[in-house]
């Protein structure tokens, strides 16, 4: 890990293994790094496993500033301590949004965090097909035995957290159809705007959005999800600039976008 000068706020985002010049495997992950990269203060990004994270899952940070080390768990809670903390500028207060237009904001954070992201981890866990395909992008460079031990441990781990957050007991095509309803709403609310508020650089929901619609795209273990993404002209515009400004290394991922792009 990089020394850096004890003036100089610095974050750790730990998280679960990221392959190079991707986007992480978990959404939640990917939101921070977007925020981090965003904001251009200092950061870097160590492996962990969700068991040793403080409150049991990714991603957690520890923030280096002014002679402390700060540990903070949860992505949202990470990003608000980076702004209360003035290590960071926040995106909405710098795009002058209204008190209404935040509410809005954090009613669509809401609605994909909690909603739709859960519907689509539903998909690459509990259909054998996508599993297959999520745990050889997750787990297929680690030795055997130890790969399909971890990876069964780890469906077993997701599998038990979407049952109980509600959206394990629902049936596959019902899980699919609020992905489906999600959709057609955000591809709605994003359809004709440079930026979700029209505002002349992203806000915060924009950066959260584009998390999102990056990590899903990065994968080929839900693939119901990524094919409606990957027909809409407007998503697919929005995650292609995004990249852009913020990860040209993610050359596979524009290389997807691309390729579609050019069929439509």
């Amino acid at each position: 890990m990089s020394t850096e000068p004890e003036s100089r706020p610095h974050v750790v985002l730990w998280g679960v293994a990221k392959p190079p010049n991707a986007p992480s495997s978990s959404g939640f992950c990917q939101k921070l790094e977007v925020f981090l990269r965003f904001s251009g203060i200092s950061y870097e990004v160590g492996e962990t496993v969700p068991m040793k994270a403080p409150k049991g899952k990714v991603p957690f940070a520890d923030i280096k500033h002014d002679g402390k080390t700060v540990t903070i768990p949860d992505s949202h809670f990470i990003i608000r301590y980076l702004i209360e903390n003035g290590l960071i500028k926040d995106p909405d207060t710098v795009a002058g949004l209204t008190a209404v237009q935040k509410g809005e904001s954090r009613a669509w954070q809401a609605y994909i965090e909690e909603l739709l992201y859960s519907a689509i981890v539903r998909d690459r866990w509990y259909i054998d097909e996508n599993y297959a395909v999520t745990a050889e992008e997750i787990f297929g460079s680690m030795a055997w035995p130890m790969r399909p031990m971890i990876s069964w441990f780890f469906r077993w781990r997701v599998m038990k957290s979407i049952w109980n957050v509600g959206m394990g007991r629902h049936s596959q095509e019902e899980a699919q159809s609020l992905q489906k309803e999600a959709f057609e709403a955000l591809e709605a609310r994003m359809s004709g705007h440079l930026y979700f508020h029209d505002s002349e650089q992203p806000t915060g929901i924009d950066l959260i959005i584009y998390a999102f619609l990056a990590n899903t795209l990065a994968t080929s273990g839900n693939p119901y999800w990524a094919d409606m993404v990957l027909r809409s002209p407007t998503l697919l515009a929005f995650t292609k600039k995004m990249t852009t400004l913020l990860f040209p290394e993610y050359k596979l991922l524009l290389h997807r976008i691309e390729e579609v792009d050019g069929l439509n």
